[in-house]
């Protein structure tokens, strides 16, 4: 009997680690470009591979990384950069569903080498569909500005975001100036709004007066993407972005609709599907 119940405790512990990645069986990738500028110097030297990847579940991802765990010429040279692991996603390609392009880059392989032996690692793919808790949908944010969102799924993941529009970033900003020149502080927003958006004000970050400007306060690197929505669910296109620390700054052609959503995804265990990556043989220019 007592053999019998560790027999299905191993069982039982065995599908739990099976469970605990999913995998994705139905993801292409091939080579699309290899740029080799293999020299001597210590700068600009390496060589880059364009993956082109495909599969019917990149049409729901929003975004995808590749950590590459090996990779080596035909000599056995090592060709893996000694660098820190990525956190941010490359986003799918918006014109073919579908389909993503990422980007790998390597040390120089060996004069003589003719071939990436090996190219091994895992691809993440971040699908917020899978769970309710990787979407934070705040509904008319525009009437929120100035103050940080409140949202329960934003909350339980630890993300704060705070939002302003370029009027009320030209009064922050004149307040900042204000504090310095006398040592008063606005009541209207107070020191903790002033130090969130502070590190725009020594900036030459342009902001435009359509702008919508975000201060995230991720300290786990959740935020995957951010998108706005308009009142029949079709999304808002910003003509520009930029990001100093923890603001960024949409740009649009015309101002926000007061009745507009804006939708954070975040990440989470249960929204990131994996694959594993091999590529053999891959021709060197």
């Amino acid at each position: 009997m007592i053999q019998k119940v560790i027999r299905i405790f191993f069982i039982a512990c065995f599908i739990c680690l099976i469970s605990a990645v999913v995998y994705a069986n139905d993801i292409k990738v091939s080579v699309s470009e290899v740029t080799d500028t293999r020299t001597t110097g210590q700068f600009f030297s390496g060589i880059e591979l364009k993956l082109k990847v495909m599969g019917d579940v990149i049409a729901d991802a929003k975004g995808l990384k590749l950590r590459i765990t090996k990779a080596v010429d035909d000599t056995g040279r090592n060709l893996l950069k000694d660098e820190k692991e990525r956190t941010d996603f490359d986003e799918p390609d918006e014109y073919n569903i579908g389909q993503a392009e990422v980007r790998v880059k390597l040390k120089n392989p060996a004069r003589k080498a003719t071939v990436i032996k090996e190219l091994i690692g895992e691809m993440s793919l971040f699908v917020p569909e899978t769970d309710h808790n990787a979407i934070a949908i705040i509904n008319k944010f525009m009437t929120q500005t100035g103050k940080t969102l409140s949202n329960t799924v934003l909350k339980a993941s630890g993300v704060e975001v705070a939002v302003l529009t370029k009027s009320q970033y030209d009064e922050i900003k004149a307040a900042k100036e204000k504090e310095v020149k006398d040592g008063t502080l606005a009541k209207e927003f107070g020191g903790t709004m002033i130090q969130a958006f502070s590190s725009l004000f020594g900036s030459m970050m342009e902001i435009g007066e359509n702008s919508v400007i975000l201060h995230v306060k991720d300290p786990e690197s959740k935020v995957v993407a951010i998108e706005f929505i308009d009142t029949s669910g079709e999304k808002i296109k910003n003509i520009s972005s930029m990001k100093m620390g923890d603001v960024k700054v949409f740009e649009f052609e015309k101002p926000i609709p007061q009745d507009a959503q804006i939708v954070i995804y975040i990440l989470t265990s249960k929204s990131l599907i994996k694959t594993p990556l091999k590529l053999t043989d891959i021709a060197l220019p």
